[in-house]
């Protein structure tokens, strides 16, 4: 079948792979991308691509969290340029509908008073002004979160007790490693399945008493890039996240677990 330029431009940005690798492995594929990724993979010439797409919009994320750890709330306003994005007016804006998101949830942004404020604000500024989305949530247990200084990367960790060190440190963790799963309890078979047909794929020359043995360390090793348990400690690499975990003492004895995470960049 005949390739496309646009495809092979897609799947270069996706694997960093070169334009005749990328020519080739749309042709097995057929096409697809994401098979495409796989057969890249297989051949030892891409690492795993995030498989996501994303529309570059300029603009911030906000967070806040309750003192108690019990709420907290996400908003992504987007505007035009980046200029815009750092202006006072921009940011004021932002906050008060944070503000209205923690009060009342996503709904609040749809309000009639409240579109009525971010167009006076617009037509003020003179860009498009949107807010994309936003998040309330409340836990039994305790949030913390982190919101890097550049505002477009933000990322809310639920605990299983109070901890807000831990709870801090892992949400600066999944900000910076974006990991798609917890554990690896939350992989499909499916996933799993694809995962280790890439790995039968890389050790088909080897000899067959070892194969096993090297997939094995193969899916390991895939782990430690997927699961936010198995990754290396953001502050220590010679730990995983959930070696960290286990050595923070909580004074009831009680283990600190990690009940969910949620990360946002901005443009997602």
């Amino acid at each position: 079948m005949k390739i496309q330029s646009q495809q092979v431009k897609e799947l270069r940005e996706k694997t960093g792979a070169g334009i005749l690798a990328c020519k080739k492995a749309l042709q097995k594929s057929e096409g697809d991308i994401e098979g495409a990724i796989d057969i890249l993979r297989a051949d030892g010439v891409a690492k795993a691509a995030k498989r996501e797409s994303k529309e570059a919009r300029e603009g911030v994320i906000r967070l806040k969290i309750d003192t108690a750890g019990k709420k907290a709330a996400l908003l992504e306003l987007n505007c035009e340029t980046d200029f815009v994005a750092r202006t006072d007016d921009f940011l004021k804006l932002a906050d008060e509908l944070l503000e209205a998101a923690f009060m009342g949830g996503r709904e609040s942004l749809e309000l009639e008073e409240t579109s009525a404020r971010v167009t006076s604000v617009a037509v003020q500024i003179g860009e498009k002004i949107t807010p994309s989305r936003g998040l309330t949530r409340e836990s039994d247990g305790f949030i913390g979160g982190y919101l890097h200084h550049n505002y477009r990367v933000a990322a809310l960790v639920e605990l299983s007790i109070e901890s807000p060190t831990v709870a801090r440190e892992i949400a600066m963790q999944v900000a910076a490693s974006n990991p798609p799963y917890l554990s690896e309890a939350d992989i499909s078979a499916e996933e799993k399945e694809r995962e280790f047909e890439i790995f039968r794929q890389q050790v088909k020359d080897k000899p067959e008493a070892i194969r096993e043995k090297i997939i094995i360390g193969k899916w390991r090793k895939r782990l430690t890039e997927l699961c936010l348990l198995n990754l290396p400690f953001l502050h220590d690499d010679k730990i995983s996240v959930g070696e960290y975990l286990k050595k923070q003492a909580d004074p009831s004895g009680e283990p600190i677990e990690i009940k969910d995470f949620v990360r946002w960049q901005l443009g997602e």
